[in-house]
């Protein structure tokens, strides 16, 4: 017996490789929350040359929270690191914060024998500018870059690209519809405006009326244990000929724990003409970053907005019912960054045609400059259940005011 004991030891110290300099702990602190109920994203600062010669694989590093209880009992958690550019030593480590108390938490860091599999992967259809993500065999979400052919019945006027779908909750259950023939402009999770103007003229990328979005490029496509990502650039095609705004979109899709799933999407718009704006639609002042929904049975919307007063001012918008093909109640909920400008947008909800949105910016018109992008960052939050307010509270918490990390050595 002892003997086993002694060779499982070794497999364990085998596993488990002491070569990083010192020690090295990354120290969390969470937000305003008394305690955290479901994995969040968060990431740490992080230099590559820092570790020892810096040969180390960070694909290789791992996370095992320091507990008053046992620290060699703690699961390591698997982490991903992202370069602040190609090929670049420092950027961030990616993790997700297992529920627990949103006191100081710890963490060692620490390398073993063998690279974390990947449990986010990407498959890339070139030739059509299609991005599909997959966690293991299961599908996650699509992004269309490039143009998605219409289906039949519909104009072929409508075709158009550079949005989400279809988009998956965690069943499998298809969360978002495409080309719905009462509107057959709406589009999945897309981000578009119906006034959209160059100098002294307004068309409308929202209802493919004279301007479009066309691909320029995949910078990148990555996959790995925590999340995939995706960086596209796109231009906006006045008549689909002059380049008017350079657009580019950054998606992070994380791996599933416990039936929730965030994906997180920042566009950044850029002019590449003078007196380029876009705006909401005139007495109606839909326009932006929205959700053309899957009818659901038993569905229920919620559209929360903090009075003006409140500070911090929470809004959160999310629609939940029991989808076809699911296995119970799901949802899907919109959650604004803080850092948006004109924040928080008025949450407009179509029940009638399952459309919700956090319309930005409204009936005003906002100018876009060569010089300063303007950045729309939303997280979506894919859910089993239906979506309670104290736990869109959470996430929104989560979001807002995301746990703060550093890296330090003993």
């Amino acid at each position: 017996m002892r003997r086993v004991k002694l060779a499982l030891l070794a497999a364990l110290l085998a596993l488990v490789r002491t070569s990083l300099a010192g020690e090295r702990l990354v120290v969390v602190t969470a937000g305003a929350k008394s305690t955290v109920s479901l994995a969040m994203p968060v990431s740490v600062a992080f230099d590559k040359e820092t570790l020892p010669g810096g040969k180390t694989d960070p694909a290789r590093l791992r996370l095992v929270e320091i507990t008053s209880e046992n620290a060699r009992s703690a699961v390591p958690l698997p982490v991903q690191f992202e370069p602040d550019t190609p090929g670049a030593s420092r950027g961030k480590l990616w993790w997700l914060l297992p529920p627990g108390p949103a006191r100081e938490r710890r963490f060692r860091l620490i390398e073993v024998a063998d690279p974390t599999p990947a449990a986010m992967n990407v498959q890339a259809d070139a030739a059509d500018s299609r991005y599909d993500i997959r966690e293991g065999a299961s599908p996650v979400l699509r992004y269309n870059q490039g143009t998605v052919p219409v289906p039949a019945g519909i104009a072929t006027n409508y075709a158009r690209g550079d949005y989400l779908m279809p988009l998956f909750g965690p069943a499998g259950e298809l969360l978002a519809d495409d080309y719905p023939p009462d509107h057959p402009h709406h589009r999945g999770i897309g981000w578009s405006w119906p006034v959209t103007r160059w100098g002294d003229e307004v068309r409308d990328i929202w209802a493919v009326v004279g301007v479009w979005a066309r691909p320029v490029a995949m910078r990148r496509a990555e996959a790995g244990p925590v999340f995939a990502l995706l960086d596209a650039e796109n231009v906006w095609k006045w008549g689909d000929t002059n380049p008017i705004v350079r657009e580019e979109v950054l998606i992070r899709a994380f791996r599933q724990t416990g039936g929730d799933r965030f994906v997180d999407v920042e566009v950044r718009l850029t002019a590449l003409a003078d007196r380029v704006a876009i705006g909401g639609r005139p007495h109606g002042g839909y326009g932006g970053f929205g959700l053309r929904a899957q009818s659901a049975e038993q569905r229920v919307i919620t559209a929360y907005v903090d009075p003006p007063a409140a500070a911090p001012r929470r809004s959160w918008l999310d629609y939940s019912g029991v989808f076809a093909g699911g296995k119970g109640p799901a949802g899907l909920a919109i959650l604004e960054s803080v850092t948006n400008p004109l924040y928080p947008s008025e949450l407009k909800t179509y029940p009638e045609l399952n459309y919700v949105m956090p319309a930005f910016p409204g009936e005003r018109e906002v100018p876009l400059s060569k010089e300063q992008p303007l950045v729309l960052r939303h997280r979506l939050w894919i859910h089993a259940g239906m979506a309670s307010e104290s736990r869109l509270a959470e996430i929104w918490s989560g979001y807002a005011n995301p746990p703060r990390a550093k890296l330090v050595e003993q």
